[in-house]
């Protein structure tokens, strides 16, 4: 039973979207950010970068002027796709003046002050306005969403994903930054106008590489029952149906053992199907 969820990252972030150029020994690339705080970011990347990797940051503000720089160390990866960073800034925290002017976030700084969220187990969560975007939803982010649907408990949702809810505790908190989740019923939103958004990421999700093909992102011809297996297995993500997609999936993988594509499809979601 969960009395209290609490949330993981030592201090608090201000949701915000901002160009960042992120460069480490091998490469740079422009990312956004997801979140910023006093102590680090989550950034949105096109690739990876590992573990314990120090990165120069190039923060690009709503206005013109120079850009806020610092250094930082990943602190963990998520290299599926959307490829996610967690940042830790070296040697101190930035300071609070340069955030608000750099966010344009008039309230960042009382944001910045407030303790770590703490969410009672009983405490109802419900969605709130799906985004204009969606591309950039993680894979727990996605688990959450569905199971949160017309509304439930925090201790509801524990016990729903049993072990993998300590994966999920960052998404909910993600999620209610960013107003995805509420805990206002007066601002919550019908599943129904979800419905489409969710059933596109997810079938993204299922699909890594984009605009690849499956088989040809395995290297290999797939055999037109193990796709006919997929495709089945990505309609039953596309509508909530986990337990049955993950079926598809590894009968699908058993038809085609090689494919890896099939077979990131199965680990991946595995581990929210009890």
């Amino acid at each position: 039973m969960v009395t209290e969820l609490l949330d993981p990252r030592r201090a608090p972030r201000v949701p915000v979207r901002l160009l960042v150029d992120v460069q480490d020994r091998t490469a740079s690339f422009r990312a956004m950010t997801e979140d910023l705080g006093p102590r680090g970011c989550q950034v949105v990347a096109p690739r990876g970068v590992p573990v314990g990797s120090e990165v120069q940051l190039a923060f690009h503000g709503r206005g013109a002027g120079r850009p806020l720089r610092t250094s930082a160390r990943v602190v963990w990866c998520r290299t599926e796709r959307p490829c996610r960073l967690g940042v830790a800034f070296v040697p101190g925290p930035v300071a609070t003046e340069a955030l608000e002017e750099l966010a344009g976030v008039e309230a960042a700084p009382r944001s910045l002050r407030r303790p770590a969220l703490r969410l009672p187990g009983d405490a109802a969560l419900f969605l709130g306005e799906p985004p204009a975007a969606i591309v950039d939803l993680s894979h727990e982010e996605l688990v959450v969403l569905r199971r949160v649907g017309s509304g439930t408990r925090v201790q509801a949702l524990a016990r729903d994903l049993g072990a993998a809810f300590e994966r999920v505790r960052g998404a909910v908190f993600g999620l209610l930054a960013r107003r995805l989740l509420t805990l206002d019923p007066r601002a919550a939103t019908a599943l129904e106008r979800w419905s489409d958004a969710l059933a596109k990421a997810e079938g993204d999700l299922a699909r890594p590489g984009g605009a690849k093909s499956p088989a040809a992102s395995a290297g290999t011809e797939r055999p037109a029952a193990a796709q006919r297996l997929y495709d089945e297995g990505v309609a039953h993500l596309a509508a909530g149906r986990m337990a049955m997609a993950l079926a598809r999936f590894r009968e699908a993988l058993s038809a085609a053992p090689a494919d890896r594509a099939i077979s990131g499809a199965v680990q991946r979601l595995a581990p929210w199907v009890r």
